[in-house]
């Protein structure tokens, strides 16, 4: 798992450093502020006003994805950013999360019952934006570094009948919505079929932590709702009491 954290240099440049989270050890670039979106940042940091003024409109867009953040509030200069060695840097960036992912969970918290109805319509009426918007709402509330939810789908097969001649039939496959900045949509092959068989006994619970590494930084999950079981795996940092019963009391809610 790679831990990638910003500090704005100038109004056209971004350094990035570069924390391998087994390893425990750091690498620093400097990149392109046009480059951003297509960067997987976990957090942002910005010390000078002018610059946030002329980077406003980035900055508004990549603030969905990541916290923004005062460095002064930190008592954080580039310089410092620029020096701070690998323990000092994953201890700045654990204050960072659990202040972002507990604001989210929060606010999920407050709004569970709207959560839960939203998400319940969209699984009647539309699977691929319950896909979609769950992939994202999982990936904040849980400070994901990445995220891959592979599910069950059924897709249109040509086969041929006991006349030889070739049919349309309804085929059973998995899916997955995978992703680091954003989720992306894919036809799963083998792997992903032998996944799901590998869990299979897992999947009697609406929803199950069956994994946690905090030193890797590997979550897996199971869950299902109305009996359509799916995996959910992802890189995380962390997995608190918070986000387990959150994560719990949506997939319960899903089920009324």
């Amino acid at each position: 798992m790679i831990i990638s954290v910003g500090f704005i240099r100038s109004a056209s440049q971004v350094l990035v450093k570069e924390l391998d989270w087994v390893q425990n050890s750091l690498q620093s670039r400097l990149v392109d502020v046009t480059d951003m979106p297509d960067i997987n940042l976990q957090a942002l940091f910005i010390s000078d006003n002018e610059h946030f003024n002329s980077l406003a409109g980035l900055l508004e867009k990549e603030k969905a994805f990541y916290p923004i953040l005062d460095a002064n509030d930190e008592s954080l200069t580039y310089s410092d950013f620029e020096q701070l060695p690998a323990q000092a840097f994953k201890d700045l960036y654990l204050k960072v999360l659990n202040r972002w992912t507990m604001h989210q969970n929060f606010n999920s918290l407050e709004n569970i019952w709207n959560l839960t109805t939203h998400f319940r319509d969209l699984w009647k009426k539309d699977r691929i934006t319950y896909f979609e918007e769950l992939w994202y709402w999982m990936k904040r509330n849980l400070g994901a570094v990445d995220l891959t939810i592979i599910f069950n789908d059924v897709i249109k097969s040509e086969e041929k009948d006991e006349n030889n001649e070739k049919r349309e039939r309804p085929k059973l496959v998995q899916s997955l919505l995978t992703g680091s900045k954003k989720g992306h949509f894919h036809q799963g092959g083998q792997k992903e079929k032998e996944l799901m068989q590998n869990y299979l006994d897992k999947f009697h619970d609406i929803f199950e932590i069956t994994e946690f590494n905090g030193m890797k930084g590997q979550f897996v999950a199971t869950a299902q709702v109305e009996r359509s079981p799916m995996m959910i795996m992802a890189r995380a940092a962390q997995l608190n009491q918070l986000q387990r019963s959150l994560l719990q009391a949506l997939f319960n809610g899903l089920q009324s």
